[in-house]
């Protein structure tokens, strides 16, 4: 049997009788470390008790001497213990090396020097080896930690060429390259598939567009204990990889910062025999690793070019080449082409039809059938982006359909000899601040169904939801009728609706990156004024509504005498005019109507103008 060595720091001798020979339990010859100076017969089970700068060469003697090695926690030795999860406990440690079997694991090498644990290039936000797994409470401050770095982070632009000859190039904040991650409890999530003798080396690039998916990724790494990759965070793992940036790349290597112009990443396999701790998980290697890179949300092309060297943006936005299919699907729908206008003129029948019929199954069909959103939709990209040509197509194609809705609309008024203005006509003479959020909340999903393929199927339920048709239909109508009430009630409900929707929807694409905000704030600002101006008769009509809820409830079961109040309506006129159900056992004489008026008006406080049905009930 081969004979077993103790290698200690020299620094650390006064603790070698009493904290260290104690806990062996075989026989151990102890040996000061001096570099080049150490020789051990092959197979021998040598310990090593060093700090993190006498390692290295430990390891590559071990290497060439054929020795079993045991990386034992010393206190300086910070990165080693991470990169071999050596256990914490020194006592703990020896005895698992004692009774571990010998097990071939890889070197990893960056620019010929090995590496114990990490090599980071920028900030690594979490992903480097922990030697313990933090609790909620340590986690939390580890992304409060992180949280206050994100201002000062800028992106750098860094190029990975790996063994397969793939090339990449990228904006990132940071990148951390590992042998394997059985040290970091965040890491350990996102790259479940990582071994020390896999012959493998694990590359994470982190690389988000705005400070909003940082700050969303910290506090679900925090809270969640099972996650999907970040979209930010790109993986290669790879035998051998090669990083620049074009210049002078800055990097630490185990804690120590050095400069390059590339990073040379390689991986020696199975050539060090290592007493592994219970810690450190050994696989199966028969089978051939292959190489594997996601990198597929990584900011590339123009994206690249616009975010390197500038602080990172708190809500981030997309380069053109990235969102081209949905510019250019909001193009075509900016384009009057027949078919849109066919719809507009069918949905427009559709629409009055339902109106006249007071049919809201009809409404419904119609306000899906119409085209209208889409151009809107486009009109608000044109002005999240400023983009004068889209601008100008969305704007037309908007007219033109606002037009024949309203050319068919009043011509529906003449063909059907019907001038009632009934309860679905009325419905759309009183906008308010409440048609206001609808529209809003439209507008936020018809841009978001846009801009996320999986959300499209929605957009059906959109255009139920704001009802762009029917008020053009009316004010069609009231045109045809020349009742400027009814056409202006219905105008003013398409305009909250228009303005509404285009304010949201320019909003929801600023959000999602389509758009910086330096470049959308004047389509903003354009789109908000609307919102305004339509929101000034709006606020009235609120009141007003306000005020009959009021009235209602006031009066809404009301006794007086054996009369009893219910189905309550109140027009907030001048005066007020009410309209009633009286539930009475008897008949009502006008001088008893006049005491239930009177007492109305001494509860309201104000003249009315009654309107009563009543009901004998006995």
């Amino acid at each position: 049997m081969a004979d077993s060595f103790l290698l200690f720091d020299i620094e650390q001798k006064d603790q070698l009788a009493e904290h260290l020979l104690p806990f062996f339990k075989q026989a151990i010859l102890p040996r000061a470390w001096e570099e080049g100076d150490v020789h051990f017969s092959v197979d021998s089970r040598v310990y090593a008790y060093l700090n993190d700068q006498q390692t290295p060469a430990v390891i590559e003697a071990a290497i060439e001497g054929g020795w079993h090695l045991a990386i034992l926690p010393h206190p300086d030795s910070r990165y080693a213990k991470r990169g071999f999860c050596a256990h914490r406990n020194l006592e703990k440690a020896i005895q698992e090396a004692e009774l571990s079997s010998p097990e071939q694991v890889d070197i990893v090498r960056c620019n010929g020097n090995i590496l114990l644990s990490s090599l980071v290039i920028g900030e690594s936000f979490s992903l480097l080896p922990s030697a313990k797994i933090l609790d909620l409470v340590e986690r939390a401050k580890l992304a409060w930690h992180n949280a206050s770095k994100i201002r000062q982070a800028c992106p750098q632009k860094i190029i990975f060429n790996t063994e397969n000859e793939s090339k990449i190039t990228t904006a990132a904040l940071g990148v951390v390259v590992v042998g394997h991650v059985h040290g970091s409890w965040l890491a350990r999530r996102i790259l479940p598939n990582s071994h020390i003798n896999d012959g493998m080396c694990h590359a994470m690039i982190i690389a988000p567009r705005s400070i909003m998916e940082l700050l969303r990724f910290f506090v679900v790494s925090t809270l969640g204990r099972h996650y999907s990759l970040p979209s930010f965070l790109g993986l290669i793992k790879t035998k051998q990889l090669e990083i620049s940036n074009g210049e002078q790349l800055t990097y630490q290597l185990d804690g120590q910062e050095q400069q390059t112009e590339s990073l040379s990443v390689t991986i020696d396999h199975h050539v060090l025999s290592l007493l592994v701790g219970e810690e450190l998980p050994i696989i199966d290697t028969s089978s051939a690793q292959k190489e594997q890179i996601k990198i597929e949300r990584l900011p590339a092309g123009e994206a690249v070019m616009e975010m390197v060297a500038k602080p990172l943006a708190f809500v981030g936005h997309a380069a053109t080449d990235e969102f081209k299919d949905l510019y250019q699907l909001l193009r075509d729908n900016a384009t009057a082409t027949s078919a849109f206008l066919t719809l507009m003129a069918l949905s427009t029948l559709l629409a009055s039809v339902g109106l006249f019929a007071s049919s809201a199954p009809v409404i419904i069909g119609a306000m899906i059938l119409a085209p209208l959103m889409a151009p809107i939709i486009s009109l608000s990209m044109a002005l999240a982006r400023q983009d004068p040509s889209l601008l100008t197509a969305s704007a037309t194609t908007l007219c033109i359909g606002m037009l024949v809705s309203l050319g068919f609309s009043s011509f529906a008024s003449f063909i059907i000899p019907m001038e009632i203005v009934t309860p679905e006509i009325a419905a759309r003479l009183s906008p308010s601040l409440l048609d206001l959020g609808v529209a809003v909340i439209s507008g936020i999903a018809g841009a978001y169904a846009h801009a996320r393929v999986d959300a499209a199927k929605s957009l059906a339920g959109v255009a139920i939801a704001v009802a762009l048709v029917p008020p053009l239909a009316v004010t069609g109508i009231g045109i045809g009728w020349v009742d400027f009430h009814v056409a202006w009630g219905a105008l003013l409900l398409f305009l909250t609706n228009l303005a509404g929707i285009v304010f949201a929807a320019a909003l929801t694409f600023l959000a999602l990156g389509f758009a910086p905000f330096t470049r959308a704030k004047k389509g903003l600002m354009i789109a908000f004024i609307g919102v305004a101006l339509v929101s000034i008769p709006l606020v009235f009509s609120f009141i007003r509504l306000s005020d009959e809820a009021a009235i209602m409830q006031q009066l809404e079961g009301k006794k007086i005498g054996e009369v009893v109040i219910r189905e309550v309506h109140a027009r907030a006129l001048e005066p007020v005019e009410i309209s009633v159900k009286l539930m009475t056992p008897t008949t009502l004489t006008s001088e008893k109507l006049d005491t239930i008026k009177q007492s109305i008006e001494s509860q309201l406080q104000q003249k009315v103008i009654l309107e009563a049905q009543v009901i004998i009930r006995r």
